[in-house]
């Protein structure tokens, strides 16, 4: 076997996150209806939510998909945006259950400004926005 020394990076067309569910209504809800990203795919046991345009989340059905859904939750989806206001503002007015809450005070002084949340499986779904990159 001949193993390549070259340690350069080799091309990657997109990247999914996939989380695991007992039943997927209600995350579907969430990712697709309050977040409002497009379903770029969905075959019932399986659907994949377009967050940017090369980076997805994919929901699961645990009784078709490669893992289990459990009650540890050791993933975040974390998105950057600049738009961190009105993100904030929306998700506040869809119900969304915001367990960390955007703070603007201090901001300057603070490496990112950001809100957290959880989706209903209890992953946790984060925004965020740079202020400075140190």
């Amino acid at each position: 076997m001949n193993i390549s020394t070259n340690t350069g990076t080799l091309p990657v067309n997109a990247q999914v996150t996939f989380l695991y569910y007992k039943d997927l209504a209600a995350p579907e809800h969430f990712y697709g209806g309050q977040l409002g990203f497009e379903k770029t795919f969905d075959k019932g046991w399986v659907k994949f939510f377009r967050i940017t345009a090369h980076s997805y989340v994919g929901l699961v059905d645990e009784a078709k998909g490669h893992h289990k859904a459990s009650d540890a939750k050791a993933v975040m989806v974390s998105m950057e945006t600049p738009e961190l206001e009105a993100w904030y503002e929306r998700m506040k007015g869809s119900g969304a259950e915001i367990v960390v809450h955007y703070d603007p005070a201090n901001a300057a002084e603070q490496m990112v400004s950001t809100f957290l949340m959880r989706d209903p499986g209890g992953y946790s779904v984060e925004f965020f926005r740079f202020n400075k990159r140190d």
